[in-house]
């Protein structure tokens, strides 16, 4: 990759200021609208091969091949969409002024760590949502099974007792073995969490650099025709 000089980065500036801030909000929604796009194609290819969750319990594989495969998974994910957010916010990102080289570098790196944290909050707000609705309708099930419950404990219907009665010998658990299970998802789940926060936090790195190159790519005007060619 070409270094950016002084001279190439004076002879892309703009002939004319352009009014307005330094921060080019569209470039930066459009990087963040493709990183979630990619995002989004990629952990519904790993949903697919299972490389979405870790199961924490027995008979589900080898616990170890199975954290090394969706940690792997999850920082190829995270890192490649938002670099090429980055990459696009870069690349897209109009210059207002003639700024020295290495003003207009640190600017194109913010546009892509811009990048990265709109996509953070979009992620996060939809993650939220849909933790909403998961407890909405497990409060939904608790209220039908206590309506079922207070039915059985007035001697209104049989059937009632019946299917609360089937209902929770199916459940029956001992209390040793839901707490092992309980501490051991807890685990998985730490470790989850700590795999996603150090993706995010390349991530963050990778958008940076990849919208330096993007702006690179940029004042140098380089084209990818080839792309478009199969010879």
């Amino acid at each position: 990759m070409t270094e950016r000089t002084e001279a190439l980065t004076q002879s892309a500036a703009p002939r004319v200021a352009l009014e307005g801030s330094y921060v080019d909000w569209a470039s930066i929604l459009a990087g963040a609208a493709v990183a979630s796009g990619i995002a989004f194609v990629f952990t519904t290819f790993g949903a697919a091969l299972g490389l979405s969750i870790i199961s924490p319990y027995e008979g589900d594989g080898n616990a170890m091949a199975a954290l090394i495969a969706v940690a792997s998974w999850m920082l190829w994910t995270t890192i490649s969409s938002f670099m090429a957010g980055g990459y696009i916010a870069g690349r897209m990102r109009r210059r207002v002024d003639a700024a020295e080289a290495d003003e207009v570098a640190v600017r194109d790196g913010i546009h892509g760590l811009t990048v990265w944290a709109v996509a953070v909050l979009l992620g996060a707000y939809l993650l939220g949502a849909t933790a909403d609705t998961a407890v909405q309708a497990t409060s939904e099930t608790a209220s039908s099974v206590a309506q079922v419950a207070a039915a059985a404990s007035d001697g209104t219907t049989g059937d009632a007792v019946d299917a609360a009665g089937e209902a929770v010998a199916e459940a029956e658990v001992s209390q040793a073995d839901a707490a092992a299970a309980a501490e051991t998802a807890r685990k998985y789940s730490v470790i989850s969490a700590f795999a996603l926060a150090a993706s995010l936090m390349i991530a963050a790195a990778g958008a940076y650099w990849a919208a330096g190159v993007g702006g690179l790519h940029r004042d140098e005007s380089r084209s990818f025709k080839h792309f478009g060619r199969w010879t």
